[in-house]
């Protein structure tokens, strides 16, 4: 689950996220790789994750839940 302290942590990785394409991964609190995805503009992709939770689909939302970091490569 995502705490606040987890939640800033990840509004600081979102706002350093470049505009170019690539390729995201989504980890848990485990640090098990939770989702793999490409985009051609990661910051804009990697943020339509965390918007208001009613234009997500249930499965998108369990997922946001569980992600404790986001990297990419």
């Amino acid at each position: 689950m995502t705490t606040k302290k987890n939640a800033l942590h990840l509004k600081d990785k979102l706002s350093a996220l470049p505009g170019q394409p690539g390729v995201y991964l989504f980890r848990d609190q485990k640090n098990k790789v939770i989702y793999v995805g490409k985009a051609k503009n990661l910051r804009s992709r990697v943020r339509s994750y965390f918007q208001d939770a009613r234009y997500l689909t249930p499965r998108t939302l369990r997922l946001v839940q569980q992600i404790a970091d986001v990297g990419t490569i």
